[in-house]
């Protein structure tokens, strides 16, 4: 297998291009969170009827991901991102034409088709680009657009509804998005070169992948993660507003800092955790230590801040930012030092599409529990208690961190 280049400077424009295509995925994927609040009131939903609009595009987003997985490694990751990246921008522009929940519900699970290439083709083109010595910074860039995207989607989104109303909200913000093929046209070309994918080698078949321990144990930590980050990202905004009694503007000032701390946690993980493996640390260690780590750290913040005053449980989601950022970089590391090139787009299109399962029942369970109980207490206990869940899935479940064998299957 050819090695990858380590510091070709097409490389690093590649790394910082996918960083920008998830933060544009994340900011166009909150826009709907953002503007909740205001929704919520415009076309009288109960909290129940709210989180199943939020969750609707976790539906088409989990049951696409094998596919576009496979999609990825077969025709070429680059050309499948930039079809994606399309639709769902499309999707975010039309949102703001809709007139009721049907087409809301519509647009999202539209939405959720076009993102789910995401995170599979981002990992198939990391893998087959960048070397092991870079992989948690290349991987930590990478997750640094998935946790500012939110960030400055509520930052710029919330001034936007402020400003204009949640309408023009979503067509500004989705069409601003459609920039980002103007540069990934020369990632497009390069790419998706048949050579580049041949000198890669035969992939593994599915059912190959899905005999994997490491792959069912990511599942199920990745799950656990994802479900927490998914109670913040759907219902931070309304559990600010409903029952903090922030406004709007704070609300959103608020909500931006937890990202933006859970950003800056990304980026400095992802280069302590390559210089930590470049002193002598074996990858498993350093992998796994940030992901117990975060998973507890997310937990514990969460459980906290259900019976925190204000202030204190204001500062509690910002540790919840700085812990989520530590599990980040280490998720989409260790499923790339797993599959390598030859399988990382169906391998994190498999764990990805169990994994975002969170998303559906986070939104779901939240919405049916502020409905019964009229505040969100016991919905921080659950998401804590998943997240803390978490810690058996990378501890018991998933082997010691080292590249598959694919030839020997």
């Amino acid at each position: 297998m050819r090695a990858a280049p380590r510091t070709a400077p097409l490389a690093y424009a590649l790394v910082v291009l996918l960083s920008l295509a998830l933060l544009i995925n994340y900011v166009d994927r909150g826009t709907l969170s953002t503007a909740a609040p205001l929704i919520q009131s415009e076309l009288q939903l109960t909290h129940a009827q709210l989180g199943w609009v939020l969750s609707a595009f976790f539906w088409t987003y989990v049951i696409a991901q094998p596919v576009m997985g496979a999609l990825a490694d077969r025709l070429g990751a680059a050309r499948v991102l930039a079809a994606g990246f399309t639709l769902w921008s499309l999707s975010t522009v039309f949102t703001g034409l809709s007139r009721g929940v049907a087409g809301l519900v519509s647009l999202r699970l539209l939405m959720g088709i076009g993102e789910s290439v995401t995170y599979p083709s981002a990992l198939a083109l990391l893998s087959q680009r960048v070397g092991d010595g870079h992989r948690a910074r290349a991987t930590g860039v990478l997750q640094l657009g998935g946790v500012l995207g939110p960030a400055l989607g509520t930052f710029l989104g919330g001034h936007l509804m402020i400003r204009y109303g949640w309408r023009v909200m979503f067509i500004a913000l989705g069409l601003a998005s459609l920039l980002w093929l103007i540069p990934w046209r020369g990632q497009l070309q390069f790419s998706s070169a048949p050579g580049e994918r041949a000198a890669l080698g035969p992939a593994p078949r599915v059912t190959d992948i899905l005999r994997q321990r490491a792959l069912w144990g990511s599942m199920v930590g990745n799950f656990c993660a994802n479900y927490s980050f998914y109670f913040v990202f759907n219902w931070l905004p309304s559990y600010l507003v409903q029952e903090r009694g922030l406004s709007q503007l704070a609300m959103t000032n608020l909500t931006s800092a937890v990202y933006l701390v859970d950003g800056a946690s990304v980026l400095a993980t992802g280069w302590l955790l390559d210089a930590w493996v470049r002193r002598g640390a074996s990858v498993n260690l350093a992998y796994k230590s940030a992901l117990v780590v975060g998973a507890g750290g997310v937990g514990l913040c969460l459980l906290a801040a259900s019976t925190a005053g204000a202030q204190l449980a204001g500062l509690l989601l910002l540790v919840t930012g700085l812990m989520d950022g530590v599990i980040n970089p280490a998720v989409c590391s260790v499923a790339q030092h797993f599959a390598g090139p030859r399988a990382s787009g169906r391998w994190m299109g498999l764990q990805n599409a169990v994994a975002n399962i969170a998303g559906i029942l986070a939104g779901i369970l939240t919405g049916q529990l502020v409905d019964v109980r009229h505040h969100y207490t016991e919905a921080l206990w659950l998401a804590g208690g998943i997240a803390l869940f978490g810690i058996v899935g990378w501890l018991l479940l998933v082997p010691a961190v080292r590249p598959v064998r694919w030839a020997r299957q």
